[in-house]
């Protein structure tokens, strides 16, 4: 049995390597020839999101990209809070072009019936999404401008990370933890997507062609599962275009949002997550989800049986790759929190590996019960 736990934490140490090895070799396209044809439409759901929607707003309000080359749909998904007076307030002394729209439909998925009204309504040829507490880098808009003046650029997945916290030891503990944890499935993301097998992306920072959007029909295949708005589309444009996606590995392009101020929101969010993970038509997520269980369940397996070097080998590799993925995105404030990430992961995965085989699919998020 030790030995079946060494050949797979081997086989994790190896993996891990190959990804540092593709996370340093990504260059992004670094042309600035964007294409004036090309319109951007920014896409925001949300609901109650009162205590955030402006920081995001102003955020749209500093791009650098001319105004007149984008705009932004803000789509109300009935908040019960001030998100709506606050866009209308906004929108009174913004120069940007910005529109509220309501949401019509949430039977099945809330956020991607936004997403698809949005679409249906928008002006743009590239349609790039965000969610409510983020805050956008002042470039963003501009360097997505520019990567679609290659033509062959169909989808563009781009990194996201937590706002600092700065308030109160336990709160910058828990944030520092949670943005390590992050950086990993940034990581493990980007270089995926570099591989060739891309299997995750956010939502919160995402940009895509609306014309091969309807091309692959959109959600159609998935509206009965309330999340993935974001993967499940990733995998369609991968299938019919496997070339066609980029990592948008910049400093401009980084995205900010808010950390799960609780363990009991961490929860529900992750949860959520892990709800969808055996919907994919293609085994290999599947695959790579038991992969890592196992591979965690292995690494406390050897600490108990005392076989230190495979788990130092692992942990070595992860603080050079979860290193290397900090500092680009400027928060080398929360290298000094790998280990302690590393003490802490096996447990998680484990724990949220049988929360999504046992557990209700059913989950609350924003006052819903969805599935």
């Amino acid at each position: 049995m030790v030995l079946i736990f060494e050949v797979l934490l081997g086989i994790y140490s190896l993996l891990v390597l190959l990804f540092f090895l593709k996370w340093v070799r990504i260059d992004l396209n670094k042309s600035n020839a964007a294409n004036s044809n090309l319109f951007i439409t920014a896409i925001i759901p949300v609901r109650n999101e009162g205590e955030n929607i402006e920081k995001l707003l102003w955020s749209f309000e500093n791009q650098t990209l001319d105004k007149a080359k984008f705009e932004v749909i803000v789509v109300n998904d009935h908040s019960t809070d001030h998100t709506e007076a606050l866009v209308l307030a906004f929108a009174q002394k913004s120069k940007l072009n910005l529109k509220l729209i309501h949401l019509e439909n949430v039977d099945g998925s809330p956020k991607k019936r936004a997403l698809t009204q949005a679409i249906a309504e928008s002006k743009g040829n590239i349609i790039f999404t965000t969610d409510g507490d983020c805050k956008l880098s002042e470039g963003l808009l501009l360097k997505y401008v520019q990567i679609f003046g290659d033509s062959k650029v169909k989808f563009i997945s781009g990194p996201v990370t937590f706002f600092r916290e700065k308030v109160g030891f336990w709160a910058l503990l828990w944030e520092r933890v949670q943005t390590v944890e992050f950086a990993s499935l940034l990581g493990s993301a980007a270089a995926s997507l570099a591989l060739g097998s891309p299997n995750m992306c956010s939502g919160a920072n995402l940009a895509y062609r609306k014309k091969t959007f309807y091309e692959l029909n959109g959600y159609e295949g998935n509206l009965n599962i309330a999340s993935g708005d974001d993967e499940f589309l990733m995998h369609k444009f991968s299938a019919a275009y496997p070339t066609s996606l980029v990592y948008a590995k910049d400093a401009a392009c980084i995205v900010q949002t808010r950390a799960c101020e609780t363990p009991k929101v961490f929860y529900k969010q992750r949860k959520r997550w892990a709800s969808k993970w055996n919907q994919y038509n293609s085994i290999l997520p599947t695959l790579l989800a038991v992969f890592i269980f196992l591979s965690n369940v292995g690494m406390l397996v050897l600490l108990y049986e005392n076989a230190y070097l495979f788990v130092a080998v692992r942990v070595g590799i992860e603080i050079l790759f979860l290193g290397s993925v900090l500092r680009f995105l400027r928060r080398k404030d929360a290298i000094v929190f790998i280990p302690l990430v590393q003490i802490i992961y096996p447990f998680y995965v484990m724990f949220f590996g049988l929360v999504s085989i046992f557990a209700p699919k059913a989950y609350d998020w924003k006052g819903r019960k969805l599935k």
